[in-house]
């Protein structure tokens, strides 16, 4: 899978500006793909993004959870010598004593 390419615009803001502006760069968080890294004490504490960029990276962290974890089972049935065929069987199987 390939990764997100799309340049990320984000903003660094102090904790005190946040406080003055925050309808405004809620507004401008929800209408955009602007990310906010607030700051405290001079350190970045929070992220704020619009939902719609958030599913985004939600999507993509779970394609690629995904990936890894199928990466992970073939490794390990290829270690314990399963193919395709066995593995399949052992599904059926285990479904079967689900039910």
């Amino acid at each position: 899978m390939a990764k997100i390419t799309k340049r990320i615009r984000h903003y660094v803001i102090k904790i005190t500006e946040l406080h003055r502006q925050l309808g405004r760069v809620i507004r401008e968080v929800a209408l955009s793909d602007k990310h906010f890294i607030i700051e405290k004490g001079g350190l970045p504490v929070v992220v704020m993004m619009s939902m719609t960029e958030y599913e985004k990276f939600l999507k993509e962290w779970k394609d690629q959870e995904f990936e890894r974890i199928t990466r992970i089972f073939g490794e390990e049935a290829e270690r314990q010598g399963l193919t395709e065929e066995k593995l399949m069987e052992e599904l059926e199987e285990d479904k079967r004593e689900l039910n």
